[in-house]
């Protein structure tokens, strides 16, 4: 269970988040958005938002390449939502040819509802600056995530608040997928170590304290024998070498 303290952290978190206004449009997290119908792509109509799911609503433009490459990231989310509660839906402006953007959207391998803002009614109102741009919000249409483009991982930050707002992660599991820590290797943390300790041995070396620093030297090579700074160190700190350089000169 996770701790009380780490779960205030988080909610605090999220709530900062809400509080802030979105770069790429007038409305911020925390507001509503109006659930009204729109004309297909395909033909025929479809709402903004559901009322029975979570929803996911994407602003692009054909021709440009982060709403492509975002099209693209979406479809991989398009499979994640599969067999839940999610509503999706890419918002393109009405002022784009219809072949234009058909080709794009098939290209990507998208297959939600595309919506066409006719004389950029929705993008006026909601004063969308930004593509691409993803919203995602609840049953309600209350806006719980305004996501501009990332090049990296935009498919799990969008999902991540999808199953945020499902239920099926805490806010303490949301805050992890968010900001997962980098994986690291029983080598990579051997060599930090040994840095750490070479590094030492130098800093005491240069202070004239060679007992300490061989000290260091040796601990460096107790974990990566064949470290050449520290096996460079403990060369240098050697008095019987010291004296014999000295005499040679």
């Amino acid at each position: 269970m996770p701790h009380p303290m780490r779960l205030v952290i988080a909610s605090l978190a999220l709530l900062s988040l809400a509080a802030a206004p979105a770069a790429g449009a007038r409305v911020a997290a925390g507001e509503t958005l109006e659930g009204r119908d729109f004309p297909t792509l395909a033909g025929g109509r479809e709402p903004l938002t559901s009322t029975s799911a979570v929803n996911v609503i994407l602003f692009w433009r054909p021709g440009q390449e982060h709403s492509l490459d975002t099209l693209k990231q979406m479809a991989s989310c398009e499979k994640a939502f599969a067999g839940k509660p999610v509503h999706m839906v890419a918002v393109v402006s009405g002022s784009y040819p219809r072949e234009e953007v058909k080709a794009a959207v098939e290209a990507a391998a998208l297959h939600v509802p595309v919506l066409i803002d006719l004389g950029d009614d929705l993008y006026g109102r909601l004063e969308v600056r930004q593509h691409p741009l993803v919203m995602v919000a609840d049953a309600k249409g209350k806006v719980a995530l305004m996501q501009a483009y990332v090049r990296l991982r935009y498919c799990e930050i969008v999902n991540a608040h999808v199953r945020f707002l499902l239920k099926e992660i805490d806010a303490v599991q949301l805050e992890a997928a968010l900001n997962p820590q980098r994986a690291t290797f029983p080598d990579d943390n051997k060599n930090s170590i040994a840095r750490r300790y070479v590094n030492m041995g130098r800093m005491q070396a240069e202070a004239g304290h060679c007992d300490s620093a061989l000290a260091s030297f040796a601990k460096a090579l107790e974990i990566s024998p064949r470290d050449k700074d520290a096996l460079a160190g403990v060369d240098g700190c050697d008095p019987s070498k010291k004296r014999a350089a000295s005499t040679k000169r």
